[in-house]
């Protein structure tokens, strides 16, 4: 009688992309030196979360080779995998702005998360390094943060630095 043939799946652990996606390598208990190759159509986390020891599920799988005809296969099986936080580069953009006498600046943040991502940036402050007139002016974003749905799945600085330009403020003279 045909053998039963045990796959045995191992995942393959990603970095988040969005996606459920997963990646497994095949094994069996075939008989040594038997012709066969081993194939599934899908491999799938359970959801497309941060996480460890994730949920693996395999379908589709297949045999061919010569000596298929001497084993029976199960069309299924599972394993786990950890998908690890994506790395999100938070960059900043300085706002220019006409001298007030305080080294207060406005940035705007911007990120490169997966496009469907549910993310909102914020900063506690922004800085430029001096009040003083100049162009291209350091400023320091200190106190990033990332909220919302999938926050979760990324790892960040809580800092940045970008520059911009302060400009002489209109001096109004008036006579007595």
């Amino acid at each position: 009688t045909a053998r039963p043939l045990t796959i045995t799946a191992t995942g393959q652990n990603r970095v988040y992309d969005g996606s459920t996606a997963a990646t497994v390598t095949l094994s069996d208990n075939r008989v040594s030196g038997d012709a066969i190759t081993l194939s599934s159509t899908s491999a799938s986390f359970a959801d497309k979360n941060v996480g460890t020891a994730k949920p693996v599920s395999v379908s589709g799988l297949s045999i061919t080779g010569a000596d298929l005809g001497n084993y029976t296969v199960s069309s299924s099986t599972s394993t786990t995998a950890d998908i690890t936080a994506r790395p999100l580069t938070i960059t900043a953009t300085g706002q220019n702005r006409v001298y007030d006498g305080t080294t207060a600046a406005t940035v705007t943040l911007s990120d490169n998360r997966i496009s469907g991502d549910a993310l909102t940036l914020a900063s506690t402050s922004a800085s430029f390094a001096d009040k003083n007139v100049g162009t291209a002016k350091p400023i320091t974003v200190s106190g990033v943060s990332v909220t919302g749905t999938d926050a979760g799945n990324y790892s960040f600085s809580t800092s940045a630095n970008t520059s911009a330009d302060i400009t002489a403020r209109p001096l109004t003279v008036s006579g007595i």
